[in-house]
């Protein structure tokens, strides 16, 4: 901790969103794994969509605890997308990121993207690695993982075209960036995240952190065919945006189909 101390006043701030609704189950590991980070400035703002569970008691607990990092809302809104607008227009940190509500950081994750940002202090973006964890925490689909992490390290606009390579918790951007190319867009439904990643990725590609920052969770029985089915057409015309290239749109299709084959198998029950 004293290293760290040391480094406090070179690392960056970082403000965390924290979108949240009816996460009473889950919230309270998401919390623990940003409050447990060993890093010297940072804030959370959790923006809650007005949460009919306990999870805004949860909220208030933690808020009560941590007043001096927390800062915390409960008021409906339009869907995810609008309540990480409002995070967003919220946070002073010079790099920016979101949690979701049942996802969490590795441990020491802010520390490892407050150093890579020292090191790279033009980049406009940061990502790492992240696994996929199921409703208990434990780690599967390592081939995702794999192919992941793999396109990760090539780093290529080409393949994030491809296929969406960046797993969502592990990315940082700076907010001078999300002033430029944000906000990040979507509807009740879903959220686009990648069209974001689309327009960073145009100018310049992250900075990569060959290193496990977050886990996102998956859980059987979340959702439905019909929803994944929706995000699926979205997926693939938000890239039809960015590239006429036929073998691309024509991968990007396939790969689509192939995540809805194995939500289907593995996720629907």
């Amino acid at each position: 901790m004293i290293e760290i101390n040391r480094e406090k006043d070179q690392l960056p701030k970082i403000s965390v969103v924290v979108p949240v609704l009816n996460m009473a189950k889950y919230i309270e590991r998401t919390f623990d794994s940003i409050i447990r980070q060993r890093y010297p400035n940072f804030e959370v703002i959790i923006q809650d969509g007005g949460s009919t569970d306990k999870t805004v008691e949860i909220i208030k607990q933690f808020a009560k605890r941590y007043p001096k990092i927390i800062k915390w809302k409960s008021e409906k809104d339009r869907g995810q997308y609008e309540a990480l607008g409002r995070g967003f227009k919220r946070a002073t940190g010079t790099l920016l990121t979101f949690i979701n509500g049942d996802d969490y950081y590795q441990t020491d994750a802010l520390i490892k993207v407050g150093r890579a940002f020292q090191k790279n202090k033009h980049t406009l973006w940061l990502a790492g690695q992240g696994k996929v964890v199921d409703e208990r925490g434990h780690q599967f689909a390592h081939w995702v993982t794999l192919y992941k992490n793999i396109l990760l390290r090539l780093n290529s606009y080409t393949f994030l075209l491809l296929v969406n390579y960046i797993m969502q918790p592990s990315v940082f951007f700076t907010r001078k960036a999300y002033k430029q190319f944000g906000p990040i867009t979507g509807d009740k439904v879903h959220i686009r995240e990648f069209d974001l990643w689309y327009k960073l990725g145009k100018v310049s590609m992250p900075t990569v952190i060959n290193q496990y920052l977050s886990c996102y969770s998956v859980f059987p029985g979340v959702g439905s065919a019909i929803y994944y089915d929706i995000i699926r057409r979205d997926d693939y015309n938000t890239t039809r945006k960015y590239t006429t290239n036929p073998v691309i749109l024509l991968i990007r299709y396939l790969h689509n189909w192939a995540r809805v084959f194995v939500y289907k198998i593995f996720y629907s029950k």
